[in-house]
Order: C-alpha cells, then structure tokens, then sequence
C-alpha cells in the first residue's frame, strides 16, 4: 500500500501520473483517483525550485 502523501510530493516536483504510478508501483487509477480533488480545486503540480536557487536564496538571506 502506498502512502497518499507520497503521490502528492511526487506530483508536485513535477512528475508525470504516468511516471508517478510506475514509480510507485501503483494503478494509474490510484493516482488519478487521488489527484482528482487536487486538480479540481486548481492546485497543480509545479516544479520545486532548483537546488542551486535554493541554495543561493539561503546564502543571501543569512547575511
């Protein structure tokens, strides 16, 4: 059984459902069913800043 939690961190670093269900071996329609709401309510899955934004971002804010 997969942790819900896990489809959802998954999707919003911007992986595909299709790369998502293979990755943690679960239905297409598992990760549909539980994106659904997600979607509907207009929250999309969105890319994560890049690592070396982070980083800098850190860097600057620490000064």
């Amino acid at each position: 059984m997969v942790d819900i939690t896990e489809i959802y961190v998954h999707w919003y670093a911007g992986r595909s459902k299709s790369a998502l269900a293979a990755s943690l071996r679960v239905d297409h329609k598992t990760v549909r069913k539980y994106l659904a709401p997600a979607e509907a309510s207009g929250i999309a899955g969105e890319a994560l800043p890049s690592r070396s934004f982070r980083h800098r971002r850190r860097r600057t804010c620490s000064r």
